[in-house]
């Protein structure tokens, strides 16, 4: 599974949280925090990343240290871009602001409780969640932030888990793209295929 595909899985934590049946749980974060996952995948190593979040703002920044980028997502606009520090190269592509806009707009799936859960020393509850794309269970707390999931679509299978959570203002700059960055526009589809080859 190439580095992109990885982030779209952890994008797409919001995005399993937004539907409009009922009942439908708060999936977004109500105010700031630091969230640390652990990604993983069949067939592969867990891997560690790194999700900031802006309540005010509605502002997320998923690091990932083993690849050495980050993406910055705008939800209120809509907009994606990954950081490749390394290519000092700021990429807009509609492969990750598709993404980030089904947050707003995807619908249809159904959420069925399924009792408490206990993860990174928070409580929260535990969904089932089916929609046309797939099917996940996550544990959510009551104020928004996804604890674990694990879930399957036509992409593949994959299990998220918080291993740590903390409560704390995200300083305004690190949902920024560095201003002495290139900015690179890529079509739909290039951005995984360039990945996917390193």
């Amino acid at each position: 599974m190439s580095a992109t595909r990885k982030i779209f899985v952890l994008l797409g934590l919001c995005v399993a949280g937004s539907a409009a049946a009922s009942p439908v749980p708060r999936f977004l974060p109500d105010r700031d925090v630091a969230v640390t996952y652990q990604l993983n995948l069949p067939g592969q190593g867990p891997q560690t990343y790194l999700l900031s979040y802006d309540a005010a703002d509605r502002l997320a920044r998923i690091d990932s240290p083993a690849q050495h980028m980050f993406v910055l997502a705008n939800l209120p606009s809509g907009r994606a871009q990954l950081v490749v520090p390394a290519l000092h190269a700021v990429v807009d592509t509609p492969d990750f602001s598709g993404i980030t806009s089904q947050i707003e707009n995807a619908g249809g799936a159904q959420f069925t409780p399924l009792g408490h859960g206990h993860y990174a020393g928070l409580r929260c509850e535990r969904y089932r969640i089916t929609s046309h794309d797939g099917a996940a269970q996550a544990c959510i707390t009551p104020n928004g932030v996804v604890l674990q999931f694990d879930g399957h679509n036509h992409n593949g299978a994959a299990q998220v888990t918080a291993v740590s959570v903390a409560f704390a203002p995200q300083p305004g700059q690190e949902f920024l793209a560095p201003a002495n960055f290139a900015n690179i526009h890529l079509s739909p589809g290039m951005l995984t295929a360039l990945l996917q080859q390193r």
